[in-house]
């Protein structure tokens, strides 16, 4: 049985990285890749109790200091230093009639829209929208493995 993600947060520093800090695993892609500012990684934990379910990033002009109602959030704006618009990742967790995300990727990439990625089901949020560089387009699945993902790319692409 896949394990969903139930926990999500970032790691923003002046290093590449992501730097070591357990429990946490991260996604291996800067959000401010191509454009300077902050390195920012996306972190995720697995486990079976109260699972995301949606999963969102949103854009906004100036910074801000509450979530959209009904969502949870990490304040961290994934475009810090770079300039461009202020990004932060929501999420929904345990909704009913809702499949458990069981993992996350990011892609940066030349394209204007996201290409597709089987299994995964894309999010139309450049996470560099503003601040030049790649567009960086979040994805995420509810069949995909994230152990599977980890192990594809440690093979250097080869998938089982």
């Amino acid at each position: 049985m896949t394990s969903p993600i139930n926990a999500l947060t970032t790691q923003a520093g002046s290093t590449p990285g992501p730097q070591y800090q357990p429990p946490w695993d991260f996604i291996t892609i800067d959000t401010n890749t191509g454009v300077g500012g902050e390195y920012i990684y996306i972190g995720y934990q697995l486990g079976d109790s109260n699972p995301v379910t949606s999963l969102n990033f949103v854009a906004y002009d100036q910074a801000q200091s509450n979530p959209p109602s009904g969502w949870n959030w990490n304040p961290q704006d994934l475009n810090a230093g770079a300039g461009g618009k202020y990004i932060y990742m929501i999420w929904k967790m345990g909704e009913a009639n809702k499949k458990p995300i069981t993992a996350i990727t990011l892609l940066a990439v030349s394209n204007s829209s996201p290409p597709a990625i089987e299994g995964y089901t894309s999010i139309n949020q450049d996470l560099n929208q503003g601040a030049g560089g790649p567009y960086i387009w979040p994805y995420f699945s509810t069949v995909v493995p994230m152990e599977m993902k980890k192990e594809a790319v440690t093979r250097k692409g080869v998938v089982a």
